[in-house]
């Protein structure tokens, strides 16, 4: 599985529209190749130097060590789990910087249910967006 998405791809006519069309492709990128489990699939649309902290808050520092903790969980705990993702806000804070707020819901095999907000944000290099940093945080009731 190869990620490639480049501008001229999307349905909008401005081009801060084609750019979130793009975001929003590279999230659904995310789902499917998840939902594949294909831990390179879904690294690809990372920075080789992309930082990812985990809803358990373990960070990792590379494109090649995101493959390698999702290799893992693929085969772990998150064997046979389904994820959707939501794109609920997309914030251009430069035309080649953005910040997306994702909403997900996943399933695991033995039917719990997780939700999660991953907040990523994306620069546009080479007319092709690719995550620098992902915060992955778990969504859960708070308990003093």
């Amino acid at each position: 599985m190869a990620y490639v998405m480049k501008a001229g791809g999307g349905a909008s006519a401005s081009p801060a529209g084609v750019d979130e069309d793009l975001i929003r492709d590279l999230v659904r990128w995310l789902e499917i190749s998840w939902n594949s489990s294909a831990s390179a699939g879904f690294a690809a649309p990372f920075s080789d130097d992309a930082d990812f902290v985990t809803i358990f808050g373990a960070h990792y520092t590379s494109r090649s060590s995101v493959e390698a903790n999702h290799r893992h969980i693929f085969d772990t705990i998150y064997k046979e789990s389904r994820i959707a993702y939501n794109v609920e806000k997309i914030r251009f804070v430069r035309p080649d910087v953005a910040i997306a707020f994702v909403r997900v819901r996943l399933q695991m095999r033995n039917g719990k249910m997780l939700e999660a907000r991953p907040n990523m944000v994306l620069v546009k290099d080479n007319e092709r967006w690719q995550i620098v940093c992902l915060q992955n945080t778990l969504i859960g009731e708070m308990t003093l």
